[in-house]
């Protein structure tokens, strides 16, 4: 507890000095996501995500960005039953909790009373996993994935971890500002996941699997200065 009051205190220690709108803000907002991927077959679908945000900086025209959010993204999969007979539809849904730290530049300057906006960029880091819900009335492991007729059990194995890239927009009006963003993940989310191709001695002859998330989200925070005792 006494290193996240050490953290906290650091942080502001920053923020008093800053032009840039600065300080703690509540956050939420929606995302649309999907797998960049031909080895999983799949559409994007909407999600949301909330946290807090905290800005500082030294400057009237940039400053700094560190964000942290619980983050649920969802991708549509259709399927095929194990008749090749029938189709139907997943969701698999990403539950994660985020780490991002950005840039943000005004090119509308944020003065009292007046809209600002500029661009942002930076990184992202998430940690946690996934969860497969099929159509209903089917039992897991009774449909499959396309195009390698992957089955529930072979997704169970996504990667936990993820890292991306982010650019977009950020602006506001006092104490409310927003956040526009694309961002791309970098990590291979479906590195350990294999289809049912084996030779003799059970090795692994199938094709090494790609997928990346990318997602647009829109966010709006609003800042709780006052509770900290700064402008």
């Amino acid at each position: 507890m006494k290193y996240f009051t050490f953290f906290i205190i650091f942080l502001l220690s920053f923020s008093i000095q800053a032009q840039a709108p600065q300080g703690f803000s509540l956050s939420a907002g929606g995302n649309y996501s999907g797998l960049q991927s031909d080895d999983l077959q799949n559409s994007a679908a909407l999600g949301y995500k909330y946290g807090i945000v905290f800005t500082f900086g030294y400057h009237e025209t940039y400053n700094y960005q560190i964000e942290f959010f619980q983050n649920k993204s969802t991708f549509d999969l259709p399927t095929i039953d194990a008749d090749y007979q029938s189709s139907g539809s997943a969701k698999l849904d990403r539950n994660t909790s985020d780490v991002g730290f950005f840039f943000n530049y005004y090119v509308i300057l944020p003065d009292e009373d007046k809209f600002y906006i500029g661009p942002q960029v930076g990184v992202n880091f998430s940690f946690g996993g996934g969860e497969l819900k099929p159509q209903k009335n089917v039992a897991p492991g009774d449909e499959y994935y396309l195009p390698h007729i992957l089955s529930s059990y072979d997704l169970t194995s996504l990667s936990k971890f993820n890292y991306g890239a982010g650019i977009g927009l950020t602006g506001g009006y006092n104490d409310f500002k927003f956040d526009l963003r694309y961002t791309l993940g970098l990590n291979n989310v479906l590195q350990d996941v294999q289809t049912n191709s084996y030779d003799e001695n059970n090795r692994y002859t199938g094709p090494a699997l790609d997928g990346k998330v990318q997602s647009l989200s829109l966010v709006v925070s609003y800042r709780l200065n006052k509770l900290f005792g700064y402008e």
